[in-house]
């Protein structure tokens, strides 16, 4: 199992695991337009800037806030990404972040598709290249092989199709 196929299901037993035990703990009610908005608003930081000191309570609150509600919830597919590299780097969580983040972010600005994991899907690849690309305009040496993989999907109008064929691979479905 490569790297980052650890760190995703590393990252989603840590966010199942944290959901349980909340839920366990303490209900809380559906989301509120306010934190939809804010949700959606941390999703597009995340895309454009996802290194930034200050986006780091954004992406804190939005991830805690998707393990509480109970109205919308976004799904990881190990490996989607490929190897995102070394994790210290805080580039893997940069990306995994913005993609559930713009995950969340197609679920709210379109909840007509919230159970189309596939449009899903691709809305979180998407918002993952976004951050890639902006993290490789701070550091040009960085690659990810599957992203430019995506990468060039996308430049071809081919996204959904790459998407589709790696959680198929992934049995992600």
């Amino acid at each position: 199992m490569s790297t980052q196929a650890r760190l995703a299901s590393l990252l989603l037993i840590v966010f199942w695991a944290s959901a349980a035990c909340f839920g366990q703990s303490q209900k809380r009610g559906p989301s509120t337009a306010e934190e939809r908005a804010k949700a959606v608003k941390i999703a597009q930081d995340l895309q454009t800037d996802p290194l930034s000191r200050s986006v780091q309570p954004e992406r804190e609150w939005l991830i805690q806030w998707l393990i509480e509600i109970p109205d919308i919830g976004v799904d990881v597919c190990g490996g989607l990404l490929g190897d995102l590299g070394d994790k210290g780097t805080g580039y893997p969580g940069a990306i995994l972040s913005a993609m559930l983040g713009s995950e969340a972010a197609a679920i709210i600005e379109h909840p007509e598709k919230a159970k189309d994991k596939q449009e899903i899907y691709v809305a979180g690849v998407d918002g993952a290249l976004n951050a890639y690309q902006a993290i490789r305009k701070q550091d040009s040496k960085y690659d990810a092989p599957k992203l430019d993989e995506f990468l060039a999907r996308r430049n071809e109008g081919k996204l959904k199709d790459g998407v589709a064929e790696a959680t198929k691979v992934l049995k992600c479905e």
